[in-house]
């Protein structure tokens, strides 16, 4: 956007000054994303236009840094007097849920899908308190953002964790009614998503982080006529509730998986790459095949070249 243009080059100037390193810019809806990091240390700077408001900077990211310490100095008054502002959102609604997953991709540990639910008021408390998309931050961030949430707003949250054991149950029935991840994931995403939507008090809508161009999880809710305004969009954890939502899901599966490295006494790799290919080598040689079920996700490529 020619808006931002100006403020954006004075920012990455100061920015390289100061030894902070842009890894990314992601386009947003009314402006630029920029992710940042310093030494161990991450954050995000968005930059917002809008026609009233002007530009505005939001500085996202765990508050007690030096990343943030020096973001505020770079910035200035203008963040100062902004740091609270609420992004411009994607939809108009007051009270809504949001819902993301964790572990699609890992070929160990379980597939994990958590909703939050937020009003306008929760917004600024979450961007306040540094949620941001969970891919974002470290593992150590993620434990200590989670428990905040647990702590600060119960009774806003659901989860659903399918361990190893019993995804592979799951994902072989479905797969042998030719059904594929993604209806599992819709069918989990609907499962939490239910029991938030039970109350009396329903929201104004849904958004799920879209893991499909299929309306999966739309034909869920039409079947079992739930009348909800349910938004499926790519790259949802823009909004706080989804946000919060994917730093809840993240928080469990790297607690499952630290109670799996414990169980076994050997560490998991992330992904599904060569590292994880040699650690279910390993696991194989130690435990046997037949346990492999209970820590990995069978139908991924990596069981051929493990086993």
């Amino acid at each position: 956007m020619k808006a931002i243009e100006p403020i954006v080059a004075d920012i990455l100037g100061k920015l390289a000054q100061c030894g902070i390193q842009v890894y990314e810019q992601v386009p947003l809806q009314y402006g630029l994303q920029l992710r940042l990091i310093h030494e161990d240390e991450k954050a995000v700077l968005n930059i917002y236009h809008s026609a009233k408001k002007g530009i505005s900077l939001v500085i996202g990211g765990k508050t007690n840094t030096q990343i943030r310490r020096m973001l505020q100095e770079i910035v200035g008054e203008q963040v100062s007097q902004q740091i609270l502002q609420v992004p411009e959102s994607k939809h108009s609604w007051s009270d809504w849920i949001g819902s993301d997953e964790s572990g699609k991709g890992d070929y160990f540990g379980p597939l994990v899908v958590c909703s939050f639910r937020a009003n306008r008021e929760v917004e600024k408390r979450l961007w306040a308190m540094g949620v941001m998309d969970s891919k974002l931050l470290q593992d150590r961030e993620i434990k200590d953002l989670a428990q905040r949430l647990y702590r600060d707003f119960p009774g806003l949250m659901n989860g659903l964790v399918l361990m190893p054991k019993t995804y592979n149950r799951i994902i072989e029935d479905m797969r042998k009614q030719g059904r594929n991840l993604n209806d599992l994931l819709a069918w989990q995403h609907f499962k939490v998503l239910e029991e938030m939507l039970s109350a009396d008090d329903a929201p104004d809508g849904v958004l799920v982080d879209q893991f499909t161009s299929r309306k999966t999880l739309s034909q869920l809710f039409q079947a079992k006529e739930i009348d909800i305004n349910l938004v499926e969009r790519p790259r949802s954890e823009s909004d706080a509730a989804v946000a919060a939502a994917s730093v809840l899901a993240r928080f469990q599966y790297i607690s499952a998986m630290a109670e799996m490295s414990r169980k076994f006494n050997m560490g998991f790799a992330l992904g599904a790459g060569a590292k994880v290919d040699k650690v279910g080598r390993e696991f194989v040689q130690k435990y046997g095949t037949e346990r492999l079920n209970e820590v990995a996700k069978l139908h991924f490529k990596n069981t051929t070249r493990v086993c």
